[in-house]
């Protein structure tokens, strides 16, 4: 097995030199970057970094959104025997330095002036940075006590010095071993600080190729990326479309990725459940809001597609008159909504956080092929996912290969393989508190292996609400299955130390001012919905209807309307679109008290 990610790259690059590595859109129009044109930048961005004082295994930070120089960057670094310390784009300042002195960094890679502003700001408590590159042109900006330079001044200066370094940089090339730190990836930090996952070639490679053995990708496939490359999952699919010889195409925001489908037209793309719920419940409104028989024909085919999705799923062939309805209601209904993906999808993959199941059933029912996986930043990130003709929507799928799973008594998963990290950067006492004296690691999530080895999560062990009767509440399977309503898009259980369980609901206002206007009563506004007694009976009856699975104590008793969604901006999401609990409970204190005033 090569564990080596720069083998990867190079051998691609010299297999399909001709072939497109990277899309990004310029000027309304999506243009290529060859995997020849690619290589030629990753080698004169290696050869900067060797001739800028750095030494083999120096960190070097990358603070950008998603465009073709961030993996070109982050090859440059690796090749060069560096390690790439990637930072959200959505941090803070603060949060920048932290990470910047935590690492240990003394040269950091930004993408533009609004990212070159925080640098700035931070420049005073980041004594060792020595340089900054920007992606963007920066010729009128100036920074105190540091080298600031753009990336095309960068490319010229690495071409140039290719002559005198090239021996250097294939020295380092030679010397690289699995073992060697590549990148040290910061959690996203739901609580506290931020610890900094050391991750190694072997660690990112290993995965990299197990994930594309299990899904079937090739050299002919294109991928959408808009989750954000600092997160490990959308790392590691880049990854793995460079191990493959695949092409990768930038989407220009999060909001512009139905246009960025159409015009891509991709073969995958790999998303969070958020992006999914938010497919499905737009899917949904626009049903409702159609005419009768449009919705009658639409839930006849769903229903159809479901029932064909339990052959589809398993590879299966349907029985004929099954597989005659189903081609009808494709026709109709189904191909209609797969040409907003462009028309080419072959599959998706969903990752980072549970997908309702229900959404799993109605996009296999449709024809979207969503593959759930699981994993976390520490082990590089994939340890289960569901696959091709091997699919159990409600689970994560099965085992990565040489990836190792069993259930702790306690219902912990452990994982144990070459995925696994080197351990937190300068922080020996967390990684022992997560990785046991038998390469054990600790997941923090509680969950079941069935017969078939699917693995099922159930939810988080920290995240778990204690009631005061003693009752554990896992809140993840009740909120997802309060969002499977069209009228709610956010649910958040409190409850802790409390006799009954609470909600914050923040719902769908647009749908809820459908049903007001059909049902009479007055709700102009979200401030105005968020106090009608008439909206809250609608709700309630909503929660209650799709909770009746679950046992009494678990129920709502209590909910509060909120009228801001809870985004990365108001700081209740992280930036892979996770509650950050904590920091809810926290802002919407008195709120959450009033629902158990007596």
């Amino acid at each position: 097995m090569n564990a080596l990610l720069t083998t990867h790259f190079y051998d691609s690059a010299n297999r399909y030199s001709a072939k497109a590595a990277l899309k990004e859109k310029v000027n309304g129009v999506y243009r290529s970057i060859t995997y020849q044109e690619m290589k030629e930048r990753v080698e004169q961005v290696a050869v900067f970094l060797l001739n800028s004082n750095l030494d083999a295994g120096d960190r070097v930070a990358l603070l950008s959104e998603n465009r073709p120089e961030w993996p070109i960057v982050d090859m440059g670094i690796i090749s060069a025997g560096m390690v790439n310390v990637p930072i959200y784009p959505t941090l803070t300042a603060s949060q920048v330095a932290y990470i910047v002195n935590d690492s240990g960094t003394k040269g950091i890679v930004v993408s533009s002036s609004a990212q070159l502003d925080k640098v700035r700001h931070l420049l005073k408590d980041c004594p060792q940075l020595e340089w900054v590159i920007c992606l963007d042109d920066c010729h009128d900006i100036e920074l105190q006590g540091v080298r600031l330079l753009d990336y095309k001044t960068l490319l010229a200066e690495g071409e140039s010095l290719m002559k005198t370094r090239r021996a250097e940089l294939d020295a380092r090339l030679q010397l690289a071993k699995p073992s060697d730190m590549v990148s040290i990836v910061y959690t996203s930090g739901t609580t506290g600080n931020p610890k900094g996952v050391m991750l190694s070639h072997s660690n990112f490679a290993s995965n990299a190729m197990a994930a594309a053995e299990a899904m079937g990708f090739n050299y002919n496939q294109t991928s959408l990326s808009f989750l954000p490359l600092s997160h490990v999952l959308e790392r590691v699919v880049n990854y793995v479309m460079q191990y493959c010889g695949a092409t990768i195409a930038y989407a220009e925001s999060i909001d512009t990725i139905g246009d960025n489908l159409q015009e891509v037209k991709p073969s995958a793309f790999v998303a969070v459940p958020r992006v999914f719920e938010k497919i499905y419940t737009r899917i949904l409104q626009n049903i409702e809001n159609d005419k009768p028989l449009k919705r009658k024909i639409f839930y006849w085919a769903l229903g159809i597609g479901k029932q064909a999705s339990a052959y589809t799923t398993q590879g299966k062939s349907m029985p004929t008159t099954l597989a005659a309805k189903h081609a009808l209601a494709d026709k109709l209904v189904f191909s209609k909504i797969r040409a907003r993906t462009g028309g080419n999808l072959e599959f998706a993959v969903s990752g980072g956080a549970p997908l309702m199941k229900e959404l799993a059933e109605f996009f296999f029912a449709v024809g979207i092929n969503i593959y759930e996986g699981y994993g976390l930043t520490e082990t590089s990130p994939v340890i289960c996912i569901n696959r091709p003709k091997h699919v159990k929507p409600g689970t994560v799928g099965q085992v990565l290969e040489h990836v190792d799973v069993k259930i702790a008594e306690d219902g912990e998963i452990l994982a144990r393989g070459p995925n696994i990290m080197q351990g937190y950067f300068n922080n020996p006492e967390a990684t022992a508190e997560v990785i046991n004296q038998d390469g054990w690691f600790h997941t923090g999530d509680i969950g079941e292996l069935d017969a078939d080895g699917y693995l099922k999560i159930t939810d988080r062990k920290k995240e778990i609400i204690v009631m005061s009767n003693g009752k554990n509440v896992a809140p993840q399977p009740l909120e997802n299955k309060i969002k499977t309503s069209p009228y709610i898009e956010q649910a958040v259980l409190v409850g802790n130390n409390q006799k009954y369980m609470a909600a914050l609901i923040y719902p769908n206002f647009e749908a809820l001012e459908k049903v007001a206007k059909e049902q009479g009563f007055k709700a102009e506004s979200p401030e105005e919905m968020a106090k009608s007694k008439a909206v809250e009976d609608f709700l309630r009856r909503e929660i209650d209807q799709l909770t009746e699975e679950f046992a009494r104590y678990e129920k709502v008793k209590k909910f509060a309307l909120l009228t801001e969604e809870m985004t990365q901006e108001n700081d209740c999401l992280t930036p892979t679109l996770k509650l950050k609990r904590r920091v809810i409970q926290q802002k919407y204190e008195q709120l959450i008290h009033s629902l158990f005033e007596s």
